[in-house]
């Protein structure tokens, strides 16, 4: 398993924990260990089979924790994992998948109101039932509405912003250890905190695109290079998201990193402001 595929199974199994109203230091504790993997630049497997180091080495990750990451590393599963998966209900992991949605609010809707679909849930929120679930507004009820819609659309395969952080923060991590890379930014949609993230975007400055470039292909996440020019590459990364370079000169780098952060209006509404 990957880095990000483990951290990506600690937080599932956090959120499952959560849902079942565990003790939240447990939850955090699961948490933290997830940050720390998908923040590892070298790969999990790497550290265990290093004879100076143990999995304890790393930060938040006690004897306990170590034992299920060493199990994930040799089975690619976890028996508490799939123990959770069994007595949650399926419908919690689809409302899990609409942003704004935690498991606690997911939790107050299915114990609230019987909630077991998406469908049942729009329907609810339709009829005006969500705001009745203390801890629920009207607000909240059109968030979620908007939300749904959002879920059942064909963008619905963007990543939940918190996912799309792991992994960025991996990448970002790897990419500033190039000795050729002077400045390292995240951009787009993550770096706004939308919601939702539909692919990564990195802006690098450097004088040496070449070496930012053989450096960013070499990350060990990286499932297929899609892309590589002389100052712009992209990758598949975890999760399928495509994540795209950009390197510049230094005094672009201001300019870049804006340009690759707004959204299409705002940068044409920038444009037309420059003009003016």
């Amino acid at each position: 398993m990957t880095n990000s595929e483990i951290a990506a199974a600690l937080d599932h199994l956090a959120d499952l924990l959560e849902y079942r109203g565990e003790n939240m230091f447990r939850v955090r504790a699961y948490r933290k260990a997830a940050r720390t993997v998908g923040t590892l630049v070298e790969s999990l497997s790497s550290v265990r089979a290093d004879p100076h180091r143990t999995l304890t080495d790393l930060e938040g990750i006690g004897a306990d924790l170590a034992g299920k990451l060493a199990t994930l590393l040799d089975t690619g599963s976890l028996p508490l994992l799939q123990e959770l998966e069994r007595e949650v209900p399926a419908a919690v992991f689809e409302l899990m998948r609409v942003p704004g949605l935690g498991p606690k609010k997911v939790k107050a809707l299915v114990d609230g109101l019987g909630i077991d679909s998406l469908d049942a849930l729009e329907r609810a929120g339709r009829e005006g039932l969500v705001r009745t679930v203390p801890g629920f507004g009207a607000k909240t009820e059109a968030a979620i509405l908007d939300n749904i819609a959002f879920a059942k659309s064909p963008e619905h395969a963007r990543l939940l912003w918190r996912d799309a952080d792991a992994i960025a923060t991996q990448l970002l991590a790897w990419m500033r250890q190039c000795p050729q890379a002077r400045q390292v930014e995240g951009a787009g949609s993550w770096r706004r905190g939308r919601e939702t993230v539909g692919d990564l975007d990195v802006v690098v400055d450097s004088g040496d695109p070449v070496a930012v470039i053989d450096h960013f292909c070499r990350w060990s996440e990286a499932a297929a290079v899609l892309q590589r020019g002389d100052t712009k590459a992209s990758i598949r990364g975890p999760r399928d998201v495509q994540i795209d370079l950009r390197v510049v000169a230094a005094g672009s780098f201001g300019a870049a990193l804006q340009y690759f952060t707004g959204s299409k209006e705002h940068n044409v509404r920038l444009r037309s402001r420059a003009r003016d």
